[in-house]
């Protein structure tokens, strides 16, 4: 009897596997934009009116409607009107975003200016102003953090001399979040290294427009003279050591 359960308990598990199997394949997807880019064994994670988000191992996507073709639109239910109001509304949101914090940012510099001139003292104010440009807790300068979303110069980032990582990145990305630990240890642990990330936010951002991105993780690394080496979408460390390796011999 024991042996009996033990087959048929056996079978179930194998053939759970199997259903599971079958099903994580069933939502691996192929899609073909218009310009004959394919995006692979994706999954579709969200669709919004300008487009849908695709997730697969080593990132997520935003691809617009209008870069899809006509069969893909009318699957998703694609109306150019509905797609208009959502990007506009969401720029409108970015934009008071950004107005909201540059109107912070002048606040704290009039009251640092007012502390140093003995009119006031300063108040807390650094801690509800998302800088652009806040450094990484307990990292330096090897880790910065140069644009939540705004738009930035990275050429005025970049440490020439060494080597620099530009990682664009989102909170809300799982692949970003498994590769950051190891290019952050990279900085930390190699002295011609440095690290700078852009946090899009989301996909309406003004950096996204500005760098033109659709997928993060993406990371770009830059020689000491400050030239593009190479570009890796996706969380491939392997491949962002080989163009640091790359950039430290001169790119």
């Amino acid at each position: 009897m024991a042996r009996v359960i033990f087959r048929s308990e056996r079978k179930m598990k194998i053939l759970t596997f199997l259903i599971l199997g079958f099903a994580s394949a069933a939502f691996a997807e192929t899609f073909e934009a218009i310009d004959g880019k394919e995006y692979k064994n994706v999954r579709v994670s969200r669709v919004e009116p300008d487009g849908i988000v695709l997730i697969s191992k080593s990132g997520i996507a935003k691809v617009y409607f209008t870069e899809l073709t006509k069969e893909v639109q009318d699957r998703f239910h694609y109306d150019a009107a509905n797609a208009a109001a959502y990007s506009a509304q969401q720029t409108a949101s970015q934009v008071a975003f950004q107005n909201q914090q540059a109107e912070l940012r002048r606040k704290l510099a009039e009251e640092k200016n007012r502390y140093w001139t003995g009119q006031a003292p300063a108040k807390n104010t650094q801690d509800k102003l998302q800088a652009p440009a806040a450094a990484v807790a307990g990292r330096g300068q090897q880790v910065e953090v140069i644009s939540h979303g705004a738009q930035v110069d990275i050429a005025k980032h970049l440490a020439l001399g060494n080597v620099t990582v530009v990682d664009f990145y989102a909170d809300w990305c799982g692949p970003c979040k498994q590769l950051s630990p190891s290019l952050e240890q990279m900085a930390r642990t190699d002295p011609e290294i440095v690290l700078r990330k852009i946090d899009i936010v989301n996909w309406k951002t003004a950096v996204v427009k500005q760098y033109n991105i659709h997928s993060v993780p993406q990371v770009n690394v830059y020689n000491r003279g400050g030239r593009l080496v190479g570009t890796v979408v996706g969380a491939d460390v392997d491949k962002v050591k080989s163009y640091v390796a790359q950039a430290k011999t001169g790119g």
